[in-house]
């Protein structure tokens, strides 16, 4: 899988998602680029330099877009509705697909797991597709599933490509989350949920069409539930709903000329 002629970007959510596709990473040294921090306790920059690090070891370069937003600031985007950010960085992405001369962007499925992976994912698709107008050719997009089944609401499109590893991958792919204590809880929550066999699988997927993904009358999507417990712990002050997301996604749909998300 040499990087000859296939100029390739990551476009993830979180520092620590790379570690998912670390294998692929190493064969594809692609310009990774991150939407937040990752700090779950305020301005911590700990997990995003982890993920510079781990970058540059795997071969891979940090784009231009690498965890400059926190956490708490994209929940609020969300809560408030408003697709202009994300608007927004599908354009800044874009301009940096078009002066990398991109082929293949590869980013967060979506899952119904967690609404900033959807949109993000949304997000990169939306950029993929500016830029191949840009660029008066096809940038493609794929996904990878960020969690396991046993997590996701949602499962992937049609497989483009499957790296199966070894035990003795498997085993280095541990190691070197271990290496970078910041975000091995990355890999470790994956670990529990889907075990060694997840871990053994990095795939790459068509996307599936809105119409296949957004939460079906009465569905009830994890975060929400999620959302939920959190909020009867008194951890969180309001919980996060599809109707939230929904506008995001039908902007960010239209785009692509997919209106399925219409809220």
């Amino acid at each position: 899988m040499s990087r000859a002629g296939h100029r390739t970007g990551l476009v993830i959510a979180h520092p620590g998602h790379e570690l998912r596709l670390s294998h692929w990473v190493a064969a594809r040294r692609p310009t990774v680029h991150i939407l937040t921090a990752g700090s779950r306790n305020g301005d911590d920059g700990t997990r995003v330099e982890a993920s510079r690090r781990l970058a540059a070891r795997l071969g891979a370069t940090p784009g231009e877009v690498f965890g400059q937003r926190l956490d708490r600031e994209v929940y609020a985007w969300i809560m408030a509705g408003d697709p202009a950010p994300f608007a927004a960085l599908a354009d800044e992405l874009a301009e940096s697909f078009v002066r990398q001369d991109l082929t293949t962007v590869v980013t967060d499925a979506w899952q119904l797991y967690n609404p900033v992976h959807d949109l993000w994912r949304l997000t990169a698709q939306a950029a993929a597709s500016l830029a191949s107008e840009r660029l008066a050719r096809p940038v493609q997009c794929l996904d990878y599933p960020v969690v396991p089944r046993s997590m996701a609401q949602r499962s992937p499109g049609p497989l483009r490509l499957e790296i199966r590893l070894s035990p003795d991958e498997v085993d280095a792919k541990l190691a070197l989350a271990a290496d970078y204590p910041a975000i091995a809880g990355e890999v470790a929550e994956l670990l529990a949920a889907g075990g060694r066999g997840f871990l053994a699988s990095e795939t790459l997927h068509d996307p599936r069409p809105l119409g296949e993904l957004t939460p079906a009358p009465g569905e009830v999507p994890l975060y929400e539930q999620y959302g939920e417990a959190r909020v009867a712990a008194g951890r969180y002050g309001a919980v996060l709903r599809w109707r939230h997301v929904a506008p995001i996604a039908a902007a960010l749909g239209a785009v692509l000329g997919d209106t399925a998300a219409a809220a």
